[in-house]
């Protein structure tokens, strides 16, 4: 777990001191080594406590774990490995252990479906290991049968219980359907997308302003299509999977998530 990575710090002094191992006799030494011993165990203390702290105010704004239920503990690595990305403490581990481990089968505790623009990775963005995210990407992170068929695969046989739906600022697919244009199969994505530019141009005039508004009500267009299947309509109504909408910004690195 992302989190627990994070704030768990025990130095080999104090480890050795707390199993009797400090290589120090009796008497005074032993005081010493006692005092020491102490000391270090509560400056360790105070790093954990300062480094929760800092953990919390970077991951303010990120997902309200109290209200994910079954997929809170997804949720907390997903806010803590955004964190993590934001401090430039990326370390997901890529191993060839892990590797060897993840032959036997995967368990995704996350379905990410978000653009295919190459700025927005989301296993470095939420600092992912192999096997934690099941990831499907589209140009506009919109989605048809093949998408809503992967996602119904990871929620029913994989154990997935969170459904990450990212778009992301200054996305090039939902700019080409504020401008109208497109040839060859990207009009079936812009065909897709247009709906939510229409919506967007009922309040908003601006085009950098329209595409802004568009590529959030993009989101919630994809959760509708999400939720038009028996499969995962099902499971979200059960409590068993959460749905959830959110924003990449490709510019600080930081995600927003909509609020119901």
């Amino acid at each position: 777990m992302k989190l627990k990575n994070k704030i768990t710090t025990v130095t080999l002094c104090s480890a050795f001191a707390l199993a009797g191992l400090a290589g120090c006799a009796g008497g005074a030494e032993s005081k010493e080594v006692a005092t020491t011993s102490a000391a270090t165990e509560s400056e360790t203390t105070k790093s954990e406590e300062t480094t929760v702290t800092q953990v919390t105010a970077e991951v303010a704004g990120g997902l309200d774990t109290s209200s994910m239920g079954v997929a809170a503990n997804a949720a907390e690595e997903l806010n803590a490995g955004n964190a993590q990305y934001l401090a430039g403490e990326a370390d997901m581990n890529i191993s060839a252990d892990l590797r060897e481990k993840l032959t036997n089968g995967q368990k995704p505790h996350t379905v990410v479906i978000t653009c295919s623009d190459s700025r927005v990775p989301p296993e470095l963005i939420f600092n992912a290991d192999l096997g934690e995210l099941f990831t499907i990407r589209t140009a506009g992170n919109v989605v048809g049968e093949f998408e809503v068929g992967s996602v119904e695969y990871a929620v029913d046989h994989l154990g997935s219980q969170l459904v990450l739906v990212m778009g992301h600022s200054s996305c090039g697919a939902v700019g080409a359907a504020v401008e109208g244009h497109a040839s060859g199969n990207v009009e079936h994505i812009i065909h897709e997308i247009t709906p939510s530019v229409d919506e967007a141009s009922k309040t908003e005039t601006d085009k950098e302003a329209i595409a802004d508004k568009a590529e959030d009500l993009n989101v919630e267009n994809t959760l509708s299509k999400l939720r038009e299947s028996s499969v995962i309509k099902e499971l979200e109504d059960a409590g068993k999977i959460k749905l959830v909408g959110a924003k990449y910004d490709i510019e600080t690195g930081k995600v927003t998530y909509f609020e119901k």
